[in-house]
Parts: structure tokens; sequence; C-alpha cells
């Protein structure tokens, strides 16, 4: 799974993206297991971003797929109904992706505050500086 060190070097280039574009994110990068490794509100980030900034990305880790891979999630589709578990915490907003090293998950990413676009960006930013880092 990720370290916190390698969660901080995410979360200094997803933010960097964010300040760059100007949108007040809140960022998370959780474990493989889709629980916080840390979390960041940049200035301005709204309250409600926290919990859905940490839904975002337990949701990618867990599943081990982008929350916006969720758009069959819709009444009559077939995964109507997949927020409600997990106590709620399954989300299907845009911006939130899972890691992986190797082919493994080795934990996700997400940003909240932006549009689904803004969103993806930060997040691609963050996984971006990860993979550099590592050589990959």
């Amino acid at each position: 799974t990720l370290t916190l060190e390698e969660a901080h070097l995410i979360l200094d280039a997803a933010q960097k993206k964010a300040e760059e574009i100007g949108v007040p994110e809140v960022l998370c990068v959780a474990d493989n297991a889709g629980y916080p490794i840390a979390l960041r509100s940049l200035k301005g980030g709204k309250v409600t971003s926290v919990q859905i900034a940490m839904n975002k990305a337990f949701t990618a880790a867990g599943h081990r797929k982008p929350t916006h891979n969720y758009k069959n999630a819709v009444p009559g589709e077939e995964a109507f109904g997949i927020f409600t578990q997990h106590e709620g915490r399954f989300t299907v907003f845009v911006g939130g992706f899972p890691i992986f090293v190797d082919g493994e998950c080795v934990g996700a990413v997400s940003a909240s505050g932006g549009n689904g676009e803004q969103d993806i960006a930060v997040c691609e930013a963050g996984i971006q500086a990860l993979m550099k880092h590592l050589g990959k």
C-alpha cells in the first residue's frame, strides 16, 4: 500500500494542479483498503467536500475502478442502489481513482470541490507525480 510520504507526494502534485486551475479542492489519498492515509483541504474547500473526498477514495480503492465508471447507478440500471452500500460511503461522483503499481492496487486518490473535469485533472496530476517518482 502507499506510504505516508507517497501520499503527501500525491497530494502536493494534486494541490499544485488545483491551485493552477483555481479550484478549492479537498483531496484524499487512501490505502488499498480505502481508508484515508492523508487528507488535505485547500483554502476555500467546502466542508461537505471532506466526507465526499474520503468516500470517493474509499470507493475507488475498494472497487479498484474510477468512481465515474458507475454511470449505471441510475434507476433501471444494474448498479442502481450501490450507493446505499457500506453505510452510504460508496459514491458514484466523478473524482476518485484507484492507483495501480505493477498491476496491484496500492491505494486511491480523490478530489472534491470542482466539476468532474477539474476533479479528474487534479487526481491525474497526483497519480502522474507518483508514477514519475517510482520510475513508472
